[in-house]
């Protein structure tokens, strides 16, 4: 036998293994579901559902939708951040809270030109507000653009704020970083 169909045939009792534990798993699972005696299997139509389980899906709610709003204003900022280097910068212009840019904030970002590459890192963002879904973030960025000339590195943060269905930006601090200057 050659050496590649060793390695197919050991490949395949690999793959095959972990079907049959998936399998067993899933089977385990429906077990736990369909029996009686496991904790947790009462249907969740019935009336006597306890506080403690009430509280806990509404706290997972409340995560989840906590987790989304996060994601979300991440996005928005990457969203931006793609659009700021096109020509037409209207699109990037709108994603800010009143439809244009503050004054100050990232004015260096925006005397670039020719920018041929971005890589956008952003740190977890901070909420602004005490709700458990937070309405206002800042969410700490670190930039490296690529253009004419050297690497160029920015460090700051942007601002934003929950505005309907989506998040506008409300402030901008970005700067060089300190290596660069």
């Amino acid at each position: 036998m050659s050496h590649r169909a060793w390695w197919l045939v050991i490949a395949t009792i690999v793959l095959l293994g972990i079907a049959v534990a998936v399998q067993e798993g899933l089977r385990r699972n429906a077990d736990d579901v369909s029996s009686p005696d496991a904790p947790g299997a009462t249907a969740p139509d019935s009336s006597d559902a306890s506080p403690a389980a009430a509280i806990a899906a509404g706290n997972a709610e409340l995560r989840a939708a906590h987790d989304t709003a996060m994601q979300d204003a991440v996005s928005a900022v990457h969203a931006y951040l793609a659009a700021l280097f096109k020509d037409d910068r209207s699109e990037a212009d709108a994603l800010w809270i009143h439809g244009r840019p503050a004054s100050q904030g990232e004015a260096d970002l925006r005397t670039l030109e020719d920018v041929t590459g971005l890589r956008v890192d952003n740190e977890r963002p901070q909420p602004l507000d005490a709700t458990p879904v937070p309405t206002a973030l800042r969410i700490p960025v670190h930039l490296r653009i690529g253009g004419q000339g050297p690497l160029r590195r920015y460090s700051g943060y942007y601002d934003l704020r929950r505005d309907g269905e989506t998040w506008r930006i409300t402030a901008a601090s970005i700067d060089p970083s300190p290596a660069q200057r």
